[in-house]
């Protein structure tokens, strides 16, 4: 599947601001992927599409959930930042035909991860939080260590994510705790 071919397709689906994000996205996941010895076209096809079903309604996305996903999302239905990379996900199979694993577990973990992400999913997860126009407290220092150690840089995002989700009194799905736990667990901190 052709790089170009999905951006056509994501830019059909996405405002030009969200197109513009998914487009930073695919470039700072292409240079860690050059880094770290990644596919290139996996982690190029889950960055491209990390973000399809962004900006769909609600109502189509919960459905979709129910229907696909319902043991996965039914204690985040009222989270739409997290529901729509699994949405993500269906779009990927269903129009796509992408049956790849590592690909699509990238799509699905890019807003929470999970623990015991592979090195593609951990590509896209980060890139999505580093790429050139996010700004946020830390994230150069992110954008630092993602150059130099993915895990450490990972880590370091969770504990900035979950502080923030704390302190707004957001909900923070468990994959997000037990990455961010298991990181802790098997990296040298």
């Amino acid at each position: 599947m052709k790089i170009d071919y999905l951006k056509n397709e994501v830019k059909k689906v996405l405002s030009a601001k969200r197109y513009e994000h998914s487009i930073r996205v695919l470039e700072t996941a292409l240079n860690l992927a050059n880094i770290y010895g990644a596919d290139p076209l996996k982690v190029g096809i889950a960055a491209i599409l990390h973000d399809y079903a962004k900006e769909m309604n609600n109502l189509q996305i919960r459905d979709i959930c129910e229907h696909f996903f319902k043991d996965e999302t039914k204690d985040y239905m009222s989270v739409s930042e997290i529901l729509h990379s699994f949405v993500g996900v269906y779009y990927a199979k269903e129009k796509f035909k992408i049956e790849d694993p590592d690909i699509l577990n990238a799509i699905k973990y890019h807003t929470t991860g999970r623990k015991d992400m592979s090195l593609i999913e951990k590509i896209v997860y980060i890139s999505d939080a580093i790429e050139p126009k996010r700004e946020y407290p830390h994230v150069e220092k992110i954008r630092e260590l993602a150059l130099v150690n993915l895990d450490d840089a990972i880590f370091f995002e969770a504990n900035r994510k979950i502080e923030y989700l704390i302190k707004s009194d957001s909900i923070i799905h468990l994959n997000s705790v037990d990455m961010r736990n298991h990181l802790l667990m098997t990296t040298a901190k």
